[in-house]
């Protein structure tokens, strides 16, 4: 009977690795993490994605690409402002520098989901690819939060990677 309960505690201790490093995944010195999508009305054909992009004090890179199964055109966009009305636009590739943290939020830098096959329900994982010249493709599971979400997991903006998970109110148990 202890084995057997020695036995489940273990397994129960790697289901909580195995589902809290879906959130963050590293590669080639350029770590993804908090990544999250807002969830879309039925319908809507449009979505974006949003997380925090690091990289190593020894690595360099540049994001160029996204893919994921859920839409059939992903691009990478910022706002800009023209004159006073700010603006989505899609741009190429977003430069990353060493030991930098390059937040991807609402209102900033974005994945745009273009081509929804399907709606996005809040509660779903979604798996989004993204690549970078140096270090390829990454993969990381991207939480679905509520439609009018402004960070994931209940939080008010996007979080980095010096965030106080304590202070920021962060809910370790949705993971």
């Amino acid at each position: 009977m202890r084995n057997s309960s020695l036995i489940l505690s273990l397994l129960a201790l790697m289901a909580m690795a195995s589902a809290s490093s879906a959130h963050e995944a590293t590669k080639n010195g350029v770590t993804l993490s908090h990544a999250w999508i807002r969830a879309t009305p039925s319908g809507a054909t449009v979505g974006a994605a949003f997380m925090e992009i690091k990289t190593d004090d020894k690595t360099a890179d540049k994001l160029i690409g996204v893919a994921t199964p859920v839409a059939a055109r992903p691009e990478i966009h910022t706002h800009i402002m023209d004159g006073n009305v700010m603006k989505m636009r899609k741009i190429e590739g977003i430069e990353l520098k060493p030991a930098t943290s390059h937040i991807l939020k609402p209102m900033g830098d974005h994945l745009m989901l273009i081509e929804l096959k399907q709606p996005l329900k809040e509660g779903d994982l979604v798996k989004l690819t993204l690549t970078f010249e140096k270090a390829g493709s990454i993969e990381i599971d991207a939480t679905v939060e509520p439609a009018g979400a402004t960070g994931p997991h209940g939080m008010d903006h996007q979080p980095a990677s010096g965030d106080d998970a304590a202070k920021s109110g962060m809910d370790h148990s949705k993971h």
